[in-house]
């Protein structure tokens, strides 16, 4: 890899413009730091390698965030991660700006993985109830069933540390 090639210059824009959210989505739903370090790694990596080239931005963003997510999938159904516990190793790495903001992720973050995956896309990332469906692989009812799900389980935790 040289700095001049252009896939070198075309990976580096990529990882500047999406950094944070592949590796949010990481984050997210491995809930360790160095899963979601080996993730980003991975789909930035596959990115360079299959020099992929898409019609619209919207592309490109859907394919790393599909991509991350079947990566966390895997990385979440291997034996070893089945038999650890890794909650205790999650350290808060995503940046937020208010304190209110950190509280809302942290309890996020404490949703069943379903319901804190459709949250993160939908409300973090910026994705529609449609385009959240199609990247999960379910349909918009469910999503629409699971951000609802989250705003009771999430109105009751937060309530409760008010």
């Amino acid at each position: 890899m040289h700095k001049d090639d252009p896939g070198v210059q075309d990976l580096e824009k990529t990882i500047c413009e999406y950094k944070n959210t592949v590796y949010g989505i990481a984050l997210t739903m491995l809930i360790n730091k160095s899963d979601a370090d080996d993730v980003f790694q991975e789909v930035f990596l596959l990115y360079y390698l299959k020099q992929l080239s898409f019609d619209n931005e919207a592309a490109k963003r859907a394919w790393l965030i599909r991509t991350t997510i079947y990566k966390c999938r895997q990385q979440n159904s291997s034996k070893w991660n089945q038999h650890i516990d890794k909650t205790d190793e999650f350290n808060g790495d995503i940046s937020l700006e208010t304190q209110e903001d950190k509280d809302v992720y942290s309890a996020v973050m404490e949703l069943p993985q379903k319901i804190r995956e459709a949250v993160y896309l939908h409300c973090f990332v910026g994705l529609s109830v449609n385009e959240t469906a199609k990247i999960l692989g379910v349909r918009a009812n469910t999503v629409s069933m699971r951000l609802n799900r989250a705003k009771k389980l999430l109105q009751k935790r937060l309530e409760g540390d008010l």
